[in-house]
């Protein structure tokens, strides 16, 4: 049926009253009062203006009450089977005053006809009746709506649950589209019979957890660190609530170590399915776990034919830090030498949460690598001097190289979300690694112009060939604004030893 059909019905009706009502007022001259076909031609001629007006009634509920009143008050759509309820009832009045008016029946008996022969229709088709009401308590009850994603499991049965939104409740069946662009269509009578979890109601967040194993070598506050900061990286992805705080804990001892519940909160389908979100979950520990040099758990009893992967802390040698440092974009150009070089200074920091490392507008040298957990980006602007929070970094990112490769100011201010492990590289370890190799100055500024402009290009659509050539003219903006620094250095550093 096409949109234009409500609107052509409403038109006949209101013709059909029309006319009914002329044809009445010249119904005199057309047959006499005392002529039988004019008795039942204005019988027929009342009747048709009673079913008329209903029509025109249940078109004018249709439109004021619930296309306005009632679908913003559910924040949805009305469900068919409340439409068609009222609009029966609104009928049954018009047929009642019609023959209790114009046939001079008695409508008392003409009511009592109506219900006896609805009993014995009812016990023909109590199937029917039992869809009926049971979807008209649905309805009524408001613990299921139209758009609620909604898990349907038999009672002390092996059948499968079936899950989907709710699209339409109607007389005798409930339509369910499952994830996979299917539509179920299920009797009204499993909505009662069976356990239903409606995963929108009372609020659209839900809480998941995903279970991981680690050796029991692990310290355990080490592995909570590193889960925590795996979970609260994803709160800027769409899908998560921020708002709710993600957790970590211990679940128990297996053979293979200790089992970890990672636990977070998100909209189910909107836009997220809770399989996307473990996936994600899941993925975004996998990485935080491989930069601070740890795996999943593994049966002890496997004889494996293959190196074993290695068990280390962050933290626990230079060649570790090094390999941490490889995994950064940053760093990735250089010879493993001189990621050595860097790697012998750099100071370990461990910071409880809400902790402020990097302050906007402050002056720096200084970058920092993170090896565990998750910190905050903030940015105040005029327009809003409330921090508001841009990103969330985690482990194998790295903030603040601006600061030490320029000497600008901060751009941002740092705040750790959970217990983390960061490492501090000050620009005179990166000095001393220039003066003795001068292209490192235009490695560094090209993983940095590459990585500001593949920031930019999230942003917006470019081509390969403007990006590399934004990319060019970076780097070599960096290059000079880097060399020009260290030179200045060098300079006040001879000065400082002269004297």
């Amino acid at each position: 049926m096409n949109t234009a059909s409500p609107g052509l019905a409403g038109i006949a009706s209101a013709v059909a009253l029309v006319a009914s009502q002329i044809l009445l007022v010249f119904l005199p001259t057309l047959a006499p009062d005392d002529h039988v076909s004019g008795r039942w031609l204005a019988k027929l001629l009342w009747t048709l203006t009673a079913l008329a007006v209903a029509f025109l009634v249940n078109r004018g509920i249709g439109i004021l009450i619930w296309d306005r009143l009632v679908s913003r008050a559910l924040g949805g759509k009305v469900p068919g089977i409340l439409k068609s309820m009222v609009s029966v009832i609104v009928y049954l009045v018009a047929m009642s005053m019609v023959v209790g008016f114009v046939y001079g029946y008695d409508v008392a008996a003409f009511l009592t006809a109506l219900g006896a022969g609805g009993v014995v229709l009812g016990l023909a088709v109590r199937g029917i009746f039992s869809d009926l009401f049971t979807g008209l308590a649905v309805n009524l009850d408001g613990n299921v709506a139209i758009e609620d994603w909604v898990l349907l499991t038999p009672r002390g049965s092996a059948a499968k649950p079936l899950l989907g939104r709710v699209r339409e409740i109607g007389w005798r069946s409930t339509q369910l589209e499952t994830e996979e662009g299917n539509l179920l269509i299920i009797p009204n009578t499993l909505l009662a019979e069976d356990l239903v979890t409606n995963f929108s109601r009372p609020s659209a967040a839900t809480r998941y957890e995903c279970p991981i194993e680690l050796d029991a070598s692990v310290p355990c506050d080490h592995a909570k660190r590193i889960l925590l900061g795996a979970a609260r990286s994803l709160a800027a992805t769409p899908g998560f609530i921020a708002e709710r705080e993600p957790a970590v804990l211990v679940n128990g001892t297996t053979d293979r170590g200790v089992e970890y519940l990672i636990r977070y909160w998100i909209k189910p389908w909107n836009p997220l399915s809770p399989t996307s979100a473990r996936d994600a979950v899941l993925s975004r520990t996998l990485r935080h776990l491989a930069v601070a040099g740890l795996a999943p758990a593994i049966e002890k009893t496997e004889i494996f034919y293959d190196r074993i992967p290695e068990r280390r802390g962050s933290d626990a040698s230079v060649e570790s830090r090094e390999r941490l440092l490889a995994s950064i974009q940053l760093f990735a150009g250089l010879v493993a030498e001189d990621r050595q070089h860097l790697a012998a200074d750099l100071k370990r920091r461990l910071l409880t949460p809400q902790e402020t490392i990097v302050q906007q507008g402050d002056t720096g040298d200084t970058l920092y690598v993170i090896a565990e957990g998750a910190l905050d980006v903030l940015v105040t602007t005029e327009n809003s001097p409330s921090p508001i929070r841009v990103a969330t970094l985690g482990a194998g990112d790295f903030f603040g190289e601006m600061s030490l490769l320029t000497g600008e100011q901060r751009r941002a201010t740092v705040r750790s979300a959970t217990p983390a492990v960061v490492y501090e590289l000050s620009r005179d370890t990166v000095a001393r690694l220039i003066e003795r190799r001068t292209d490192v100055a235009e490695l560094l500024s090209r993983a940095v112009a590459e990585r500001t402009v593949g920031l930019d290009q999230a942003q917006r659509s470019a081509g390969p060939a403007a990006k590399e050539a934004a990319v060019e003219t970076l780097s070599a903006q960096l290059n000079r604004l880097m060399r020009d620094m260290f030179t200045r250095r060098k300079r006040t550093a001879a000065s400082v030893g002269t004297s």
